[in-house]
């Protein structure tokens, strides 16, 4: 919260102190006390539409190869097709670690399900 009210203060926002903790409660999605950039990001672009929400929808079922609802890596891996990556073209790297990496990136948040 001091590192918050600190960079607020700091862009040149006139912000009473229980205002500035009324805000950090506001990004602060999961109250842990703390504001993590999926967080940050989800209150600054707000709620997808009706229109992007189906579209991801759609993907989403699309890559839910089984359809319980939850992306594995199973589910991905028979979708994800690293054969054309500069690095794997070039004999830099395998298919296999550019999946891996790849996978590795949705680790770092969250599990995705719906």
């Amino acid at each position: 919260m001091y590192e918050f009210s600190k960079a607020v203060n700091s862009i040149g926002c006139d912000i009473n102190p229980a205002d500035v903790q009324g805000l950090f409660k506001s990004f602060d999605l999961n109250g842990e006390g703390t504001i993590d950039f999926d967080e940050f990001i989800r209150v600054i672009k707000g709620p997808l539409n009706q229109f992007r929400q189906q579209i991801v929808l759609r993907v989403f079922k699309s890559l839910d190869v089984n359809g319980d609802g939850c992306l594995g890596v199973e589910d991905i891996k028979g979708k994800y097709n690293a054969s054309n990556h500069p690095d794997v073209k070039s004999g830099k790297r395998t298919e296999n670690e550019i999946l891996t990496e790849f996978l590795e990136t949705f680790e770092q948040h969250h599990n995705v399900s719906i």
